[in-house]
């Protein structure tokens, strides 16, 4: 199987990284978000808004994972999103295809690292669908805790885009360092054709 590279992000990736994430978002995320919200024309809401984050990145870092070309997976991270929980893993998104090769558990180690590079504290935090237990398993796996509950916004504001008042789960590391320490045996371990080839600018 050919290698997964890592690399910062640009504009002109904002199309496949829409596409990816409006895919994620119809299969993981339906019954939280609303039938005729993500079965109408997602993908072009999701370039719009992709197109806006990769023309204006200050303050963020977003990494794509590759394989062949192809991408894999993307996760974005806003910097000292939060006085407390440090930056915030706004999205992680892996290929349906792509679940369990530790594409995941390294787009992790990007975000750990954007975070402890850049960010003001070595705090990283994200949310997660209430409904999402394979999300919320891998993310224990990788040293999570759930610190806080809240209820989920609706996208653009607009409440007709949910089902009722879905749950989220704040988890939380206090302490970043560990994601890498982590992911680095892993993968010298079991994951012998990942490869990473930069280390983020959230510039």
């Amino acid at each position: 199987m050919p290698p997964v590279t890592f690399s910062a992000a640009g504009s002109a990736d904002s199309t496949r990284i829409a596409a990816l994430h409006a895919d994620s978002w119809r299969r993981h995320y339906r019954g939280a978000y609303a039938d005729t919200y993500l079965d109408g024309d997602l993908l072009s809401e999701r370039s719009a808004v992709w197109a806006s984050r990769l023309a204006s990145p200050t303050g963020t870092a977003t990494i794509i994972a590759e394989r062949s070309g192809h991408l894999t997976g993307f996760v974005h991270v806003l910097l000292d999103a939060d006085p407390h929980w440090g930056s915030l893993i706004d999205n992680l998104h892996v290929h349906h295809t792509e679940h369990r090769t530790g594409v995941g558990t390294q787009l992790m180690t990007h975000a750990a690292r954007a975070a402890i590079t850049h960010g003001k504290t070595r705090a990283l935090h994200l949310w997660v669908l209430q409904q999402n237990t394979r999300a919320q398993k891998f993310y224990v796996a990788c040293g999570g805790t759930v610190v806080e509950t809240g209820t989920v916004t609706a996208p653009h504001g607009n409440a007709a885009f949910l089902n009722g008042k879905p749950t989220k789960y704040c988890m939380a590391w206090p302490d970043a360092t560990p994601l890498v320490d982590t992911s680095n045996r892993i993968r010298s371990e079991r994951r012998p054709h990942t490869s990473s080839t930069i280390t983020p600018d959230a510039g």
